[in-house]
């Protein structure tokens, strides 16, 4: 790969535009867009240091690409997507390359020369990032719901409203766990950081730390575990609720029959 010149500025653009996509169809079609560098994640070259990453969990990151160009790109990646977000979030980072390696800000990098493995790395984080914007949303309006209910029951000492509406909420945060965990593997530290050396492992811990994705994901799951236990004791109060009921509508029958029965004997 040719070398970019010193100090030149490389923007990046990270988008999370679907839940997932069809990456077994991208491949076979990458050459509608450039030459497939590497199938997962899916790494196509545009042209001379113009890249596109896609991640199988929904988000894109571009290279040296500007945001119409990006947008029209996508239009074309959502016939591959697998349900699309209905809002996309987005982030942008700026590489600088001829510096010193692996130096990060809050918004940009520094790294010696410009590699297939730079290209990867930073994707990896970027998309990471994005989508952990799409699940710190999902759940902070998940949580907005809920503060509304356990309001209700503070307030009234009841529950107001349908019980499938909290299942669901135990489910959605069920959900997210699990595609935390299987599909985005926010944790753990791409191979390409072990293969290539210390410069590599530093360039990630300094765009993992400068993105706080561990805090992030930490914080996704404290909100997450709040989400289900709360809802779950709620279910449960419901639960033990309509077991009473139950058993005093048995015992009030009871009693019924029993005055019907001493009537009827007391009339004979």
């Amino acid at each position: 790969m040719a070398r970019v010149k010193p100090n030149q500025e490389i923007k990046v653009l990270a988008y999370d535009i679907a839940t997932s996509f069809d990456m077994d169809q991208l491949r076979r079609r990458a050459s509608e867009w450039g030459n497939l560098r590497e199938t997962e994640p899916v790494i196509i070259e545009l042209a001379k240091n113009k890249y596109m990453v896609v991640f199988d969990y929904g988000s894109v990151v571009f290279f040296n690409t500007d945001s119409s160009e990006a947008q029209s790109l996508m239009e074309r990646l959502k016939e591959f997507a697998q349900r699309a977000n209905r809002q996309v979030y987005t982030d942008d980072f700026t590489l600088y390359v001829g510096g010193g390696p692996g130096v990060a800000s809050s918004d940009q990098l520094t790294v010696s020369k410009f590699f297939l493995d730079a290209v990867k790395l930073v994707a990896i984080v970027l998309s990471r990032s994005v989508a952990l914007s799409y699940y710190e949303d999902l759940i902070d309006r998940s949580l907005a719901k809920l503060e509304e209910t356990v309001d209700t029951v503070a307030r009234e000492g009841r529950f107001v409203g349908k019980r499938r509406s909290l299942i669901k909420q135990v489910g959605l945060a069920n959900a997210i766990q699990h595609e935390l965990a299987y599909n985005l593997a926010l944790l753990d530290d791409p191979d390409v950081v072990w293969e290539r050396g210390e410069e590599m492992q530093k360039l990630y811990q300094n765009l993992s730390v400068q993105f706080s994705i561990q805090r992030r994901a930490q914080i996704i799951n404290r909100k997450l575990s709040i989400i289900s236990n709360s809802t779950s004791f709620i279910i449960e109060q419901l639960q033990y609720r309509t077991a009473n009921v139950l058993e005093l509508a048995i015992i009030f029958l009871f009693i019924v029959d029993l005055i019907i029965f001493l009537i009827e004997i007391s009339s004979r």
